[in-house]
């Protein structure tokens, strides 16, 4: 049995290092690509015809908390337990590195000028790792059966 998945490792460490290199930007520099996300945003559903005024910036921030974590708990899903074996063993690996990488990343925002490292970011940033374990879990699944499915 595969222990861990290399290619999919190798993947989520880079996007921890991404994560982490984000979190080294001063508060300023973080402000203001937040605030050009913003607007690129706004502008797209602007131009779809939906109204954008709802959208604020603390938005655009926490919802990529959660997407970023979102991808990360896919991905090391598929590294810790390629085979989706669920074992105690993989779980436990997961949910620690889930747990870790967050805490580490707000740690690391508490010695960067104009930021600061928030508890309640941390438990986003494990919401949404947990949502994408979920996610890549039922995802796995579906494709199971449609292949036991499409065999008969």
């Amino acid at each position: 049995m595969k222990r861990v998945s290399i290619p999919w490792l190798v993947a989520g460490v880079a996007i921890i290092c991404g994560i982490w290199g984000n979190s080294l930007m001063p508060g300023a520099s973080s402000n203001g690509f937040s605030l050009h996300v913003l607007d690129d945003v706004r502008s797209l559903l602007d131009s779809l015809g939906i109204a954008s005024g709802w959208l604020t910036n603390f938005v655009v921030r926490k919802a990529a908390h959660f997407s970023e974590y979102a991808v990360l708990g896919a991905v090391m899903a598929k590294a810790i337990d390629p085979m989706r074996t669920f074992d105690r063993a993989r779980l436990f690996a997961l949910c620690l590195t889930l747990v870790l990488v967050p805490s580490i990343d707000e740690t690391i925002q508490l010695f960067v000028p104009g930021r600061s490292g928030m508890v309640t970011d941390v438990l986003l940033d494990c919401s949404g790792a947990a949502f994408g374990v979920l996610l890549s879990a039922s995802i796995g699944r579906a494709l199971r059966h449609r292949r036991k499915y499409l065999q008969k």
